[in-house]
């Protein structure tokens, strides 16, 4: 292989770190830089593929588990539970510790509430805020072990042009 400093042939090239960049060196030139992290070492292409491959695997699990979703017309649900209750936005924020503008922005859809609000509101209000979704499985688009890179992408869109 040919050193990345110097341009000589060797047998013996090793990746080290100079000025930021990771250069494949022969052993003359090896002693200019330091030794690369395992993150410099693999390359940045490499590890942000890994990167994103873990975030795709948590992604999958997490879509799995969670199979409750907030049901479409989940403001006007909550309103009408208030007022058959004959509770005003101050009095229902009080008993559930909230706040009165989340309540009123609940209500007129504006926000989603989270997973602590939901459970407050239909324990308090004895309203089912979500319903049941089947889980799908999301399958990788390539079948290699390789992710698509952005260089990958423009390569591709050049050939079409």
């Amino acid at each position: 292989m040919i050193c990345e400093m110097c341009g000589a042939e060797s047998e013996a090239i090793e990746p080290r770190k100079i000025s930021g960049s990771v250069l494949q060196l022969c052993s003359n030139c090896a002693g200019l830089g330091k030794e690369p992290t395992y993150r410099e070492s693999i390359g940045h292409r490499a590890f942000v593929a890994q990167t994103l491959e873990k975030r795709q695997q948590k992604t999958r699990y997490k879509e799995m588990e969670s199979d409750d979703v907030l049901i479409g017309n989940l403001g006007s649900v909550v309103r009408k539970a208030r007022e058959k209750m004959n509770l005003d936005h101050a009095t229902l924020a009080s008993k559930i510790s909230e706040k009165k503008s989340i309540l009123t922005s609940v209500e007129a859809g504006n926000m989603s509430p989270n997973e602590k609000l939901t459970k407050k509101l239909e324990n308090f209000l004895k309203i089912k805020l979500t319903e049941k979704v089947e889980a799908v499985e999301i399958s990788s688009s390539k079948s290699s072990g390789e992710s698509l890179t952005m260089g990958d992408l423009i390569k591709q869109a050049m050939e079409k042009e």
